[in-house]
């Protein structure tokens, strides 16, 4: 028996030093351009395991402000991040007539395609839930599973309601200072310094604790002015000016998962009336968390994802 106790520890050690070595390596990133329904999007792919296709919110912003922070799933998932149409470091080089909720949802259908994924695990916050629950909508059989990041309303009813919210936590002082930069020149030009002030400002009241606005990566391009412009053309869209998803989700089948704050604009009521719409589906909402759960409750969230997934 002390032969054999001494040979299990031996290995037991081996065994240990092996996984710590594992552990000990560095996640792999790659990144690159991708032809997607006729666009150029640039991905990034980082961490190990089951894929996850990262869809960020916006309109107006790209994969970087989930970044670093999210990555820490890597560890866990193999993340897939991509640059929506004419957005961050895709190409501009679009078709305005493209810009459409419905080559939205085509495009994240394309990055499936091209990562070789049958069914996908698709993850979307903010905007990026909208496009992700009209994606699943269409697309239900590509899904292994939904998650909804603080996703914007499924309504433009709850989503006027939610922009209300957080227009109304803007302070005095911040206002003061958010017209100071809409009148600068740096702004007129949509230069990135300006555009990441601008945008600080206003994700300010997006946090329980207003401290952390500081801990989110706001990155433009050089060429912002341009891709803003393009953006643009997104509210001639009549589908995403007025709607209301709540009805179509019920034809969503794949497991879904909600996460919400209970300081979000994006409020219980709203989450609660997408959870009833899908059916099965499972919400929980965070304490003292607004936003951007992945950077203000991050043991949290790290470990409701994995709940879910596991």
């Amino acid at each position: 028996m002390l032969n054999l106790t001494k040979r299990t520890r031996q290995f037991l050690c081996i065994l240990v030093g092996v996984c710590s070595g594992l552990r000990a390596q560095p996640l792999i990133e790659k990144e690159e351009l991708r032809v997607i329904n006729g666009a150029h999007l640039f991905t990034k792919m980082v961490g190990h395991g089951q894929p996850i296709v990262v869809v960020h919110g916006g309109p107006g912003l790209d994969h970087s402000y989930l970044l670093p922070q999210m990555k820490v799933l890597a560890n866990h998932y193999r993340l897939i991040f991509f640059d929506i149409r004419a957005s961050g470091r895709s190409s501009v080089e679009v078709d305005s007539n493209s810009m459409t909720l419905t080559n939205f949802v085509e495009d994240i259908e394309g990055i499936r395609q091209s990562f070789g994924i049958e069914k996908m695990n698709l993850m979307g916050h903010s905007w990026g839930g909208l496009l992700s629950m009209s994606y699943a909508v269409k697309y239900t059989k590509r899904l292994n599973s939904l998650l909804l990041i603080n996703t914007a309303p499924a309504s433009s009813g709850f989503r006027d309601q939610a922009e209300a919210i957080a227009r109304s936590r803007i302070t005095k002082e911040d206002c003061v200072v958010r017209v100071k930069i809409l009148r600068s020149e740096e702004f007129r030009k949509r230069e990135p310094e300006a555009m990441a002030k601008l945008f600080r400002i206003a994700f300010k009241g997006s946090f329980y604790e207003p401290r952390y606005a500081d801990s989110l990566t706001l990155t433009f391009q050089p060429n912002y002015a341009r891709s803003s412009a393009m953006l643009q053309h997104l509210f001639k869209d009549q589908t995403l000016r007025s709607y209301d998803l709540h009805k179509e989700l019920t034809a969503i089948q794949c497991p879904t998962f909600i996460i919400g704050g209970d300081y979000d604009q994006v409020t219980r009521e709203m989450l609660e009336k997408i959870q009833g719409s899908i059916r099965g589906s499972k919400l929980v909402i965070l304490k003292n968390c607004g936003h951007f759960p992945y950077i203000e409750c991050q043991e949290d969230f790290v470990a409701a994802i994995k709940d879910f997934l596991q």
